[in-house]
């Protein structure tokens, strides 16, 4: 056991009993696959703002930001008032309600190619929903997706390849309906509808790192083979731009699915878009039930949140302190000579650590820039994980997601304990 390890049993006493039991009820002991940790995981207590304390009494800045759902961070007031209000009135009424009329009209006011909407309970919703409505219309059955893009947990967006889906569980057939092309390849997407006239969309992961050229290339190709365009904003909605992904880029995709932000922190997904592609969810069409579709609670703080991202210069805030951090961190690795870098998008942020990546060039990727170079290994990566959280700071070492509520104050704190996490774990020779 390293001294690191040895810190965190240390510190977190209650969360090792917490884990024992729930080795018991759950596979693998988490209820998310991101959740597992080593040791053990840490199990928190409440939130406020950008910072969050653990079972234990232990303080971090929180950089997962609700698997980044909490660009307002955790339990803003405004949000926590209204949700308290909705349920003082009731949780569920079987029945439809003014303010999911008032999330929707939200909505469509801040993302212009969204003509129409529909509510699903998840990000993994609304993308099941965006390809059976695509499907639908176009009556083809073939969806185009890019190799390593996630798009939540279902089937068919879960095919990778033949022996991944057997383990996923995954039908066989499903694999007939999907097209996988190597990521940023325009060309290769020509060539698909060009070849193959079953194509009823292709989707982009809209927090993937792509070049702009070929973002606005995508819409070019798929227009010019009528093909519709399906932009994924669970993650980049309201975070990449106030209107995500195809906001930052000024393009209107023919779909877009939606989640995390858009429900202001509470479960809630929507898949929106053009009028007469979203209106094949009809008697007839495609039939769409769902006990939470936009369920009170979820109107109540998606509706709050949006409000407060019209109103207030919260993606400007989040993406200023993103770019204080990537600075910060970049500083620290070039001081202590370990090749890599921070680098990403908005007020998201991927770090390469022994792998190097052109930091100027926030399209750029560790593959692009070093090619031949290597990441530093998953055992130090376990470490630096674990002495981070001993350092207070709760985030991947690899990846930071902000809110508009991180100050200047947790920035510099958090760039002084990524380094002091970094040197402990050199003394242990990983790095």
């Amino acid at each position: 056991m390293t001294a690191i390890e040895e810190r965190f049993r240390q510190l977190h006493p209650k969360s090792e009993v917490l884990a024992e039991q729930a080795g018991r009820f759950f596979p693998e002991g988490v209820t998310h696959v991101s959740r597992k940790l080593a040791p053990y995981p840490v199990y928190m207590d409440r939130g406020k703002g950008p910072r969050k304390w653990d079972v234990d009494g232990n303080e971090y800045v929180d950089y997962r930001t609700g698997h980044g759902s909490m660009i307002l961070g955790q339990a803003h007031p405004a949000v926590v008032d209204a949700v308290q209000a909705q349920m003082e009135k009731g949780t569920h009424f079987s029945a439809s309600t003014e303010v999911e009329i008032r999330w929707a009209r939200l909505i469509e006011q801040i993302v212009p190619s969204v003509e129409k909407v529909r509510f699903v309970s998840s990000g993994t919703e609304a993308v099941m929903m965006a390809f059976r409505i695509c499907r639908r219309f176009s009556g083809k059955q073939k969806i185009v997706k890019f190799a390593d893009a996630f798009h939540g947990w279902s089937d068919a967006a879960y095919v990778t390849d033949p022996d991944t889906d057997a383990a996923y569980g995954i039908p066989a057939g499903t694999a007939s309906t999907i097209i996988n092309l190597p990521e940023h390849d325009l060309d290769a997407v020509e060539d698909t509808l060009k070849a193959d006239d079953d194509v009823a969309a292709v989707i982009f992961q809209g927090n993937d790192l792509a070049r702009p050229e070929f973002i606005r290339g995508l819409r070019e190709v798929t227009e010019r083979h009528e093909t519709l365009l399906i932009f994924d904003e669970v993650v980049s909605g309201f975070r990449w731009s106030m209107a995500g992904c195809q906001g930052r880029y000024d393009l209107r995709p023919d779909v877009s699915a939606f989640a995390k932000i858009l429900a202001g922190g509470l479960p809630g997904g929507a898949v929106g878009g053009r009028a007469d592609v979203i209106d094949v969810i009809s008697e007839g069409g495609v039939r769409h039930p769902g006990t939470f579709n936009a369920n009170p609670l979820s109107a109540a703080a998606g509706s709050t949140a949006l409000q407060i991202l019209i109103d207030e210069p919260v993606v400007a805030t989040a993406e200023a302190s993103a770019e204080k951090l990537k600075a910060g961190i970049n500083d620290v690795l070039q001081r202590m000579e370990i090749p890599g870098g921070a680098y990403g998008i908005s007020s998201s942020i991927s770090v390469s650590l022994g792998q190097k990546v052109d930091t100027a060039d926030p399209y750029a990727s560790p593959a692009e820039t070093d090619p031949h170079g290597s990441q530093v290994p998953s055992h130090a990566m376990d470490q630096l994980q674990m002495e981070l959280i001993n350092q207070g700071v709760w985030s991947s070492p690899a990846a930071f997601i902000l809110s508009s509520t991180h100050e200047d104050s947790d920035v510099d704190f958090t760039v002084e304990k990524y380094e002091a996490a970094l040197r402990e774990v050199r003394k242990t020779g990983a790095i």
